[in-house]
Order: C-alpha cells, then structure tokens, then sequence
C-alpha cells in the first residue's frame, strides 16, 4: 500500500493539498514546517492499523455508522537531540488516496 502511496505522489506532485504544511514539533524544543508532499515522499511514515470510528458524515438513520480507517504515521529523528518525532497525518489512507487519484481542474476554466 505504501508503494501506491508513493506512485501517486510522483504522478501529482503539483497537487495543492499536498502543498499544506504542517509544523512537527519535539520534546526539545524544535520544529520545523515541512510540506505534507515533502514527508509522504521521503517516506518516512507508517501505515497504522484500521480503526473503527463513527462516521463523521450526517445519516439520516438512528443508528451511527462505524467505518475502518488506517491513520498515517509521521516518524522523523530530531536534528537536535536525536530524538524520534510522531505524527499523525490529518487524513487517513482511505481518503487520501482518493484525493491523489483526482485529476487537476481544467487551467482555462479556474485559471
């Protein structure tokens, strides 16, 4: 899953979620801003178990429904202390890859 992962982010490099920056902060005191294109592409992530959560989208129905979703691990050394920075990533594999997939708006149509 992790080679899709990776696959996806060559074909869309110029994709604008991916240009969101996060800030990873450790215990030590540092941080850095880093792109969220810059930290899937280097790899340094795992992919961590599925979860079942309730769904976060409004059903009509009494019942919630729960959905699996495999959460994005950060992991990175601190240049500093040695130390090891976690993360989780804001969107989970199942939504993101669908994000990756989408082509770019037409540039005559939203110039």
């Amino acid at each position: 899953m992790k080679d899709i992962l990776v696959s996806l982010l060559e074909k869309n490099r110029n994709n604008r979620f991916l240009k969101n920056k996060i800030e990873l902060q450790c215990k030590c005191g540092h941080s850095e801003k880093i792109t969220y294109y810059d930290i899937l592409a280097s790899g340094e992530f795992n992919i961590g178990k599925p979860i079942p959560i309730i769904s976060p989208f409004i059903s009509e129905s009494i019942y919630d429904e729960t959905i699996n979703v495999s959460p994005l691990i950060f992991l990175k050394k601190c240049p500093d202390c040695g130390g090891e920075i976690t993360s989780v990533f804001p969107v989970s594999l199942e939504n993101l890859i669908p994000i990756l997939q989408l082509q770019p708006p037409d540039p005559q149509m939203y110039g």
